[in-house]
């Protein structure tokens, strides 16, 4: 077969291993592969889209993850607009991950703990234009990413109604510092910091010191290096 007729596959993953053993499994099955980004180069999203849109693959095999500077999961919808059939690689089993890249326009979400096999598969038929993902299993996942969402909204709704200091507070509370060491910390009484923590459950609508944790975890909340001094 000419290369010219060869169906090209760019694999976007900083795992060298998992990259190499994958592209040398769908080279030996005529697969023209390329693999971004070059190891040890640290993956820029604009940089990245900006090459697979010059190179224009017939499939592109993107990591949900691909570091902290660059979200395999926003490639997605670009690369779809620009008629490249996209699947997405996650060692995550987070359903509102799957639907959120599902609702994006990849073809279909596939585990790294699949086998090599079964990548190679979903690969040729991806690439002949064939079904791979039940669509009843498809539209379920892309639920529940958009009941995901409007729960993530009303979690950071909720955490907008906190003052500045009561968000203080609830930063310290998930840094782990107790209510004795808030006190000691900003030199006032344990009943103030008490206060100051009923204040922020109410306002989260949670009745606990973990449940207000949990909710600033999920909302994406840290605690920032410097602001526990206060």
């Amino acid at each position: 077969m000419e290369r010219s007729n060869q169906i090209t596959v760019a694999i976007v993953d900083q795992h060298v291993l998992f990259t190499q053993c994958l592209a040398m499994a769908l080279e030996l099955r005529n697969y023209s592969c390329r693999v971004l980004p070059e190891p040890d180069e640290a993956p820029e999203a604009g940089s990245i889209l900006g090459q697979l849109l010059a190179m224009r693959p017939d499939v592109v095999l993107v990591n949900a993850d691909l570091g902290p500077y660059c979200s395999g999961v926003e490639l997605v919808e670009p690369l779809v607009r620009a008629g490249i059939a996209v699947v997405v690689i996650t060692e995550s089993i987070d359903e509102p991950l799957w639907g959120r890249c599902l609702a994006r326009g990849a073809r279909t979400v596939l585990s790294k703990s699949a086998q090599l096999t079964s990548a190679i598969a979903v690969v040729r038929r991806v690439s002949q234009g064939q079904l791979v993902l039940d669509r009843s299993e498809r539209d379920r996942l892309i639920a529940v990413h958009r009941r995901y969402a409007v729960q993530q909204r009303e979690l950071r709704e909720h955490l907008r109604r906190l003052t500045i200091r009561e968000r203080e507070i609830l930063r310290h509370l998930v840094a782990g510092v107790t209510v004795r060491e808030i006190a000691a910390r900003r030199v006032v009484s344990e009943a103030t910091v008490r206060s100051q923590v009923k204040a922020v459950l109410r306002k989260l609508d949670v009745s606990s010191q973990i449940a207000a944790v949990a909710v600033a975890r999920q909302a994406g909340w840290s605690a920032p290096i410097g602001s526990l001094a206060s």
